[in-house]
């Protein structure tokens, strides 16, 4: 993709980071459409590597708006009512053992629910230096906004798929029923934790429309995911939509 850098002010620069990639498109907000992307592959993800990379001239560039999303795996949802009765680290604690990294949190006022997540401190200051009007969040955070941004009435299944993890959201008349991350080897184990999932719910996976979001259609195909499930599974045919979901759907953060 060839980009303009004199047109860098009326575009957005979101930016995706986990242990293994540092992901970032430039966005037109309007269109919500990628102008263009770029990954980087990481070796460590330590601040010395991730301060060379961000020495592109292209983040030299004046952008109307920046986003991050990143910090660890670890991350809970909680109601928005119950929130200002206990500390980050008290409400951490019930669901992850000690020690924690740097806590943060970010509200979700469409959902009525708050995300307490780990943000290393060094990630944070390495950014907000580099862009000081940048919006931090938590990857999960883009990603329930991205998929409350879709029609959620009816009952579905939504998989956000990574290589070796995948994020399960199951939303029903706009309300989120069920949210969690699991680690996978093989697509059968994947299958397998949506199965048992449904199972604990008792609920049918027949019931539900199936998205996936993260992967590409080559994914779909050599994956053969679709062989375990029945009913059509729906994955955009916009890589902005699917397997860059969570970068587009930044615009929703900022």
């Amino acid at each position: 993709m060839n980009y303009r850098k004199e047109e860098a002010y009326k575009h957005a620069l979101c930016m995706d980071l986990t242990q293994d990639e540092f992901r970032f498109s430039i966005l037109d907000p309007k269109l919500k459409e990628e102008v263009y992307h770029e990954v980087i592959s990481l070796r460590d993800c330590t601040k010395e590597e991730l301060k060379a990379h961000l020495n592109h001239a292209l983040f030299d560039l004046d952008f109307a708006t920046y986003s991050l999303s990143a910090g660890t795996n670890r991350n809970t949802l909680i109601p928005a009512s119950l929130f200002n009765f206990s500390s980050l680290d008290d409400i951490f604690k019930l669901n992850y053992p000690l020690p924690h990294e740097q806590l943060d949190y970010n509200r979700l006022a469409e959902l009525s629910i708050v995300n307490i997540y780990e943000m290393p401190l060094w990630i944070k200051s390495l950014f907000v230096v580099r862009f000081p009007r940048i919006k931090i969040v938590h990857r999960s955070t883009v990603l329930l906004k991205g998929v409350f941004d879709q029609a959620i009435f009816k009952p579905k299944i939504n998989l956000f798929i990574e290589d070796e993890q995948f994020y399960m959201m199951i939303t029903e008349r706009s309300k989120l029923m069920f949210y969690n991350r699991f680690d996978y080897k093989t697509i059968a184990d994947l299958v397998y934790y949506v199965l048992f999932v449904l199972e604990q719910k008792e609920l049918e996976v027949n019931d539900f429309d199936i998205h996936l979001f993260g992967a590409d259609q080559n994914w779909l195909t050599e994956s053969k995911i679709q062989d375990f499930f029945e009913k059509k599974i729906e994955l955009n045919s916009k890589n902005s939509l699917a397997k860059n979901f969570i970068l587009t759907k930044q615009l929703l953060c900022v």
